[in-house]
């Protein structure tokens, strides 16, 4: 902006440039001979002014010095930790989409009103920790025929909107990937903090009251589950219970399904909704319906309200006995039923695209779990004796002891030959005497493809029984990154803290009903107001409820 100084005196006019040259000299020599308002450095002030004096990004803070001696730390963990990876390649891209799940398990519109249901019963399925291991139960749920839309994925990790801004990576054991997770179809739902298994149940109670769903199903994050697409299935698995039948009728159509391309076919997702459908019309006062205990169940939510819900103080182990206990006082039923393949599962296959029948993909699971020292100390040191054929039998994830446990509890089943493919191994467990069917079109082809994939997760289920339950946990120790990511835990920190509040709600059970054992019913004549109100029934130290 140019200053007129037309009609001012000639003083005035010679004296005011003069001044303007003289104040810009004197800043030009205050900047070099300081050095502090360098550019960037002005820039910085400005943008914290603005900003709201918010702190530098490469700030660290330091902690006052004292004359206390440093910590003794803990010695370093020797488990070996594979990194993990993504179990659904297909889907890694900014661009992909799911491939097609099998036509004859294409769920059918509205199909819970041909079983007089005003709504589309939900599924939830809760997830704190191991993305790969939640991603496969997904698949399998929406493979064996459920509507993604009805699946409600529970974030329940504590991080606030870490996942869902992208902030976490594979590595961290509380990643989960918003963006395949809706590719798939699925809805997820965030807790506000993390919160216990009891607490999760009454967030599921909460979250039907709030939509008006009567009734819902919910599921663990560690099955696999298919459809009874190649007809009637006798195997036991190791999590089923006796089968519970209205009578012999009913028994025979439930154990001779139709296979798939049959007349008369169902999914899981149709023997759930027809479950409810039989239940509504036979039983009244009815709580749960477990098809795998409690793996995958169909609650009835006024029972729940009725007992006051799920039980907060008990986080974890014996929240189970004690809302059963409530139920069952309560003169509401509790029964298990059969309704599809469910097989309680530690692993992970190594590519999902299996559960889409990819014919390029052999199906074949990982063990994401880490490698006990002891195990660990026979891959690195191999007996003499061992077989050569060793290093084989970890091609789909288990270490070679392991596999020769799993075929000393399967005497039946076939050795291995030489030169036999990886693929051949995986197809042949678990099916002595049986012939395959090979070649053929359509259906027959899609069956022998289920068939393989069915003993391997046959396989998985039988391997997480592997040493009398004690191995049953250990996938949720398996991740360890995460460090320096927002709202980082110390894994085995984590571990730690879940099975000392196990024990302490085994306590509060013990405390609670005056007795340390789960099935109160069976085993004394407590009824429902004595909680909190009678003695101890044993005089010896507690074990383990």
């Amino acid at each position: 902006m140019a200053i007129s100084l037309v009609g001012a005196p000639r003083g005035l006019r010679v004296l005011l440039p003069v001044s303007f040259v003289v104040l810009v000299l004197v800043l030009v020599g205050l900047f070099h001979s300081t050095g502090q308002l360098e550019t960037s450095e002005l820039l910085k002030t400005i943008s914290n002014i603005h900003g709201g004096g918010q702190q530098e990004e490469d700030y660290v803070p330091t902690r006052p010095t004292n004359t206390h001696p440093p910590p003794k730390y803990k010695p370093t963990s020797t488990l070996a930790v594979p990194a993990v990876t993504d179990p659904f390649p297909l889907l890694a891209s900014s661009t992909a989409t799911p491939p097609p799940i099998p036509v004859y398990n294409v769920p059918k519109p509205g199909l819970h009103r041909d079983y007089g249901l005003s709504y589309m019963p939900p599924l939830f399925i809760g997830f704190t920790r191991q993305w790969p291991m939640l991603l496969q139960c997904v698949a399998s749920y929406l493979t064996a025929g459920w509507p993604p839309e009805s699946i409600y994925v529970v974030e329940n990790t504590g991080v606030q909107s870490s996942n869902a801004e992208g902030k976490l990576t594979l590595q961290n054991p509380f990643y989960l990937n918003h963006t395949t997770l809706s590719r798939l179809g699925v809805n997820v739902l965030q807790t506000p903090v993390l919160l216990t298994f009891s607490q999760l149940q009454n967030f599921f109670i909460s979250t039907a009251t709030s939509r008006q769903w009567p009734y819902y199903f919910y599921s663990h994050q560690d099955v696999l589950v298919m459809s009874f697409e190649d007809g009637p299935d006798t195997i036991k698995r190791p999590g089923d219970r006796d089968w519970f039948f209205y009578d012999d009728q009913e028994k025979a159509d439930i154990l001779r399904p139709a296979a798939a391309g049959q007349k008369g076919y169902r999914t899981i997702y149709e023997n759930c909704l027809r479950e409810l459908n039989h239940t509504l019309e036979n039983e009244k006062r009815w709580a749960f319906r477990w098809f795998q205990y409690d793996h995958l169940t169909l609650v009835n939510r006024a029972a729940l309200d009725a007992v006051g819900g799920w039980d907060s103080l008990m986080p974890y182990y014996g929240s189970d006995c004690d809302m059963n206990a409530r139920l069952e006082m309560d003169g509401w039923t509790m029964r298990h039923r059969r309704v599809g393949i469910i097989n309680d599962v530690s692993t992970v296959m190594e590519d999902l695209a299996a559960l889409y029948r990819d014919p390029k993909v052999v199906p074949k699971f990982v063990d994401p779990n880490p490698i006990p020292k002891e195990e660990l100390d026979k891959v690195e040191q191999p007996h003499q004796d061992e077989s050569p054929n060793k290093d084989d039998s970890a091609q789909d994830g288990k270490p070679g002891g392991e596999e020769k446990q799993l075929e000393e509890q399967s005497p039946a089943e076939p050795k291995e030959k030489p030169g036999e493919t990886p693929a051949e191994k995986s197809t042949q467990k678990r099916e002595a005497g049986t012939s395959r069917s090979i070649g053929g079109s359509g259906i027959a082809q899609a069956m022998d493809y289920f068939r393989a994939l069915l003993r391997v997760a046959d396989d998985m289920g039988a391997y997480k029984y592997r040493s009398d339950n004690s191995a049953r946990n250990s996938w949720q120790g398996s991740q360890h990154g995460g460090v320096g990511e927002p709202y980082f835990y110390n894994a085995d920190g984590f571990g730690k803290s879940f099975w000392i509040l196990a024990e302490a709600g085994r306590e509060v059970f013990r405390q609670k009903w005056g007795h340390r054992d789960c099935d109160l019913v069976k085993e004394t004549a407590l009824q429902l107001d004595d909680q909190w109100r009678v003695e101890q029934d044993w005089e010896d130290s507690p074990t383990e409820s």
